[in-house]
C-alpha cells in the first residue's frame, strides 16, 4: 500500500467534514436564497405576469419632452435638480423630480415629487417622499420586489441582512469548492446513478450527479453573490472611509463620473424626445431607465440606460449633453473611462441572473438554480436520514427539512395569492403580500408542529403546493380578464411563460405525492410512523 493513503485519506475525510458541515450549518437559509434566487431571475417576468402587461416602449412612443416640460411646470423648484423616468408594469410612466438629501435613516436619498402618467398623457397619481418610500410603496412591482428582497436581503434589515446572504455565498462557495476536491471521478461521477438502485441509495447518487453538475454554476453564483452583497454592505463604506475621507458623495461622484463644478446659469434644454430616440436607434433597444440632470440650465445632460440585449452581455449608458442634445460618450458603469474593473462590474450582473440572452438564458438559468436547490435538498436529506436511527436530538432535523423544503415554495405562492386578492379587493398590495407570507410561514409552521407523522405532513404540503400552482393562473385571469390567445395576440410571452411554469410545477407536485403514496416507496418507508411510535418500535 501507498505510504501517502492515509494521509489522502485523512485529507478527504477533512474535505467531507468541511463539505457536510458547511451545508449543515447554513443549509437551510443557504436553500431560502437559492430557491428566492431562482425565483429572482424571472423578476422582470413575474412583474409583468403579475399585472398581466407588457412594456409598451412608452419611453419612445410618448412625447416625453412636452410631459416633462409640463409637469416641471407644477413641480416645486427644488424638486428640479434631477428627473428620473421609467415605464412601471402597468403600461404608465413614472416621473420622479428630486434633489438629494438624508432620510430618517441618516443616509442620503433622492427627496421630491413623483408622478404617474398613462399612455394618454394623463396624471394618474402624485406624491411627495423619499424614492427608497416611493419605490416600496409601488403596488405595480409589489409581488416581484418582495420576492427578489428575500433574495437579497432575506428581510432583515440592513446591512446585516446583506452581511448574512454574504456569508450564505461563501458558505455555498466552501460546499462546492470542497466537493469539486472530494471528487477523483468527477468525469464518471455525472454519469453516477446506478441501475437497481432506489431510496436512500438513488438519493445519494442523485446528489452526486446534480452536485457534479452544477458545481461550476454553483461556484459563479456564490461568487457574484457574495460580491454583490459584500461590495454594498462593506466595500463602498469602506472606500468612502479610506480613499475619500467618509465623504459618500464625492465618492459616488468619482464612481458614477458626474461633474462636480457645474453651472446653474440658465439655458434651454434641448428636446428629449430626439435624444431618446437616437439613443434607441444606436443600440437597436429601448431605454429601461432616463436620467435628466440640471435640466434649463449650462450643465443640462441625458443618459440612458439600457439593459443587456441580443449581442450585449453588459449594461449600456449613453450619455447626452442635453444643452444641444449631442451625443457625448458611452459612458463606462463605474469611473470615467473604460478599464477593467467596469467591464468586470458591467457582467457581474447579467451573470448573476443569467439576463445576458433573453428568456433562453433565464431559462439555464432556472434549471442550474433547481439543480442547485435538489442537491441543497438532497445534501440535508442524507444527513437526516442518517441520524434518524441515531440520537434522538438529531429527530426534529427531517421535521425541520420538510417545513423548509416544502414550506418556502408554499409561503411563496401564497403571496402571490395575497397580491391578486388584496387587488382584487383594492387593498394596499405592497402591505398584503409579504403580510400574506407571513400568515402561510406562521401555518405551515403550526401544521409541521401538529401533525406528527412526517409522511401526512409531506403528503399535505404537495397537495396545498399543487393546488396553489393551479390556482394562481386561474387567479390572474379573473384579476385582469386577459387569456392566452389575446396574450398570444399582443406578444406576452411572459404571462404565458408563468402561467405554462405554474401548471408545470402544479404536474409535478402531483406526481410527486402520486409516487409518495406507492407502496414500495421506501423513502416514505421510514417515515409512515410517528416518531414517537419508531421510538416505541425500537
Amino acid at each position: 500500500m501507498n505510504q501517502n493513503t492515509p494521509t489522502m485519506r485523512s485529507k478527504a475525510k477533512a474535505l467531507l467534514s468541511l463539505h457536510t458541515w458547511s451545508g449543515i450549518i447554513l443549509g437551510m437559509l443557504l436553500y431560502a436564497v437559492i430557491f428566492t434566487g431562482t425565483v429572482a431571475v424571472v423578476s422582470d417576468e413575474i412583474g409583468e405576469w403579475s399585472n398581466s402587461n407588457r412594456h409598451q416602449n412608452l419611453v419612445v412612443t410618448s412625447n416625453v419632452n412636452s410631459t416633462v416640460n409640463r409637469l416641471a411646470a407644477m413641480t416645486e423648484q427644488d424638486y428640479l435638480d434631477e428627473i428620473s423616468l421609467y415605464e412601471n408594469h402597468r403600461q404608465q410612466l413614472v416621473y420622479f423630480f428630486h434633489t438629494h438629501k438624508q432620510n430618517p435613516s441618516g443616509e442620503m436619498d433622492e427627496y421630491g415629487t413623483q408622478y404617474l402618467v398613462n399612455s394618454q398623457g394623463e396624471v394618474v397619481s402624485q406624491q411627495d417622499g423619499f424614492g427608497s418610500e416611493l419605490y416600496a410603496q409601488d403596488d405595480s412591482n409589489a409581488l416581484s420586489r418582495f420576492l427578489v428582497a428575500i433574495h437579497t436581503e432575506l428581510h432583515i434589515p440592513s446591512p446585516w441582512g446583506l452581511i448574512l446572504t454574504g456569508i450564505l455565498g461563501l458558505a455555498m462557495l466552501i460546499a462546492a469548492v470542497s466537493g469539486f476536491m472530494m471528487h477523483r471521478h468527477l468525469f464518471t461521477d455525472i454519469f453516477a446513478i446506478r441501475k437497481q438502485r432506489d431510496g436512500k441509495p438513488l438519493k445519494r447518487d442523485s446528489h452526486t450527479v446534480a452536485g457534479t453538475w452544477s458545481i461550476p454554476f454553483a461556484i459563479l453564483l456564490a461568487f457574484t453573490g457574495s460580491f454583490f452583497s459584500f461590495a454594498t454592505a462593506f466595500g463602498l463604506p469602506a472606500m468612502a472611509v479610506v480613499a475619500f475621507g467618509g465623504d459618500q458623495e464625492a465618492m459616488m461622484y468619482t464612481l458614477v463620473g458626474e461633474q462636480q463644478n457645474k453651472s446653474e446659469a440658465p439655458l434651454e434644454s434641448a428636446n428629449l424626445n430626439k435624444m431618446v430616440t437616437d439613443a434607441a436607434e444606436r443600440q437597436s433597444s429601448v431605454p429601461y431607465f432616463i436620467t435628466v440632470s440640471h435640466r434649463g440650465t449650462e450643465s443640462a445632460s441625458m443618459s440612458a440606460f439600457f439593459m443587456p440585449h441580443e449581442g450585449k452581455v453588459g449594461f449600456e449608458q449613453l450619455v447626452y449633453d442635453a444643452t444641444d442634445g449631442s451625443f457625448v460618450e458611452y459612458k463606462p458603469q463605474v469611473g470615467t473611462v473604460p478599464s477593467a474593473g467596469s467591464v468586470i462590474m458591467s457582467l457581474i450582473y447579467p451573470i448573476h441572473f443569467g439576463t445576458f440572452a433573453g428568456l433562453i438564458s433565464k431559462i439555464i438559468w432556472i434549471s442550474l438554480g433547481v439543480a442547485a436547490c435538489y442537491v441543497t435538498i438532497t445534501g440535508l436529506q442524507l444527513y437526516a436520514f442518517r441520524n434518524e436511527k441515531g440520537e434522538t436530538p438529531w429527530r426534529w432535523f427531517s421535521r425541520l427539512c420538510i417545513w423548509g423544503f416544502y414550506g418556502l415554495p408554499l409561503c411563496s405562492l401564497s403571496c402571490a395569492i395575497g397580491f391578486f386578492v388584496s387587488g382584487e379587493m383594492e387593498l394596499n398590495q405592497s402591505a398584503w403580500t409579504p403580510l400574506s407570507f407571513v400568515i402561510a410561514a406562521a401555518v405551515i409552521s403550526a401544521m409541521s408542529l401538529l401533525i406528527k407523522n412526517l409522511t401526512v405532513l409531506k403528503q399535505v404540503l404537495f397537495v396545498a403546493n399543487g393546488v396553489f400552482c393551479l390556482t394562481l393562473p386561474a387567479l390572474r385571469f379573473l384579476s385582469s380578464g386577459k387569456g392566452w390567445l389575446e396574450a398570444a395576440k399582443q406578444d406576452m410571452i411572459a404571462m404565458m411563460f408563468i402561467d405554462i411554469a405554474l401548471l408545470v410545477c402544479a404536474g409535478w407536485c402531483f406526481y410527486a405525492l402520486y409516487t409518495l403514496l406507492q407502496p414500495g416507496n421506501k423513502l416514505a418507508g421510514n417515515q409512515t410512523q410517528p416518531i414517537e411510535q419508531q421510538e416505541m418500535a425500537k
